[in-house]
C-alpha cells in the first residue's frame, strides 16, 4: 500500500481509503458478514483510513464499522463527520452545526464507534444558518478535551474554509473525489 502525509497532522494515510456511506443502509440491503470481511481484508492489505459519518444511518454505519474493526481500532485513522441528517433540526437539508449539536453528536459517535477518541472530526456540509465561528470553536474545544485529534471540513467552498480558518486552523479538508467521480479535476 502506498501512504501519503495526511495534511499537517503528522499521520501517514493510505492512498486508498475505506468509505462507509453505504453502511448506513440508504442504498438497500447488504450482508453484514460480507461487510465485516471487507473491513478485515482492507486492514490486511494496508488500508488505514476509514471514513464514516453520524449521518450515514444516524449511527448505523459507525456501529458496523466498530464491529468490523474490533480490537484493530488502534491501527487506523478514524474519520467521522457531524452536521447532517437531523430531521429534528428544522433546517435546510437537516444540517446543523451548532455547538450543542456538535457536543451531543461527538458523544454519540464515540459510543457508536466504541472508542474514546476520534482521529479526525469533520463538519460534513456547511451549515449556512450559523456563523462558522461557532462550530470551529466547538471543534477546538473537543481537541482540547482530547476527544478529537484533528478537525476539518467536508464539502466546503474555498472561501468558506478560509472563513473557518479565521477562528481555528482547518487540519483536514475533504472533497468528493475518487476513481468513479473525478469532477474535481476540472
Amino acid at each position: 500500500m502506498e501512504y501519503r502525509p495526511f495534511g499537517k497532522t503528522g499521520m501517514d494515510v493510505s492512498a486508498i481509503g475505506f468509505g462507509c456511506w453505504e453502511l448506513g443502509g440508504s442504498y438497500g440491503h447488504f450482508d453484514e458478514t460480507e461487510v465485516i470481511a471487507a473491513i478485515h481484508k482492507a486492514l490486511d492489505v494496508g488500508i488505514n483510513c476509514f471514513d464514516t459519518a453520524e449521518g450515514y444511518g444516524m449511527g448505523k454505519s459507525e456501529e458496523l464499522l466498530a464491529r468490523g474493526l474490533g480490537d484493530r481500532r488502534k491501527d487506523i485513522i478514524l474519520v467521522t463527520k457531524v452536521g447532517i441528517g437531523y430531521s429534528d433540526s428544522g433546517r435546510p437539508k437537516g444540517r446543523d452545526s451548532r455547538r450543542g449539536r456538535i457536543m451531543a453528536s461527538v458523544e454519540n459517535s464515540l459510543r457508536f464507534l466504541n472508542t474514546d477518541y476520534l482521529d479526525v472530526y469533520l463538519i460534513h456540509w456547511p451549515d449556512r444558518e450559523v456563523s462558522f465561528e461557532e462550530p470551529m470553536r466547538a471543534l477546538d474545544d473537543l481537541v482540547q478535551q482530547g476527544k478529537v485529534r484533528f478537525v476539518g471540513v467536508s464539502n466546503f467552498k474555498a472561501e468558506e474554509t478560509a472563513e473557518c480558518m479565521q477562528t481555528r486552523r482547518v487540519d483536514v479538508g475533504q472533497y468528493g473525489y475518487h476513481m468513479f467521480d473525478r469532477r474535481r479535476e476540472n
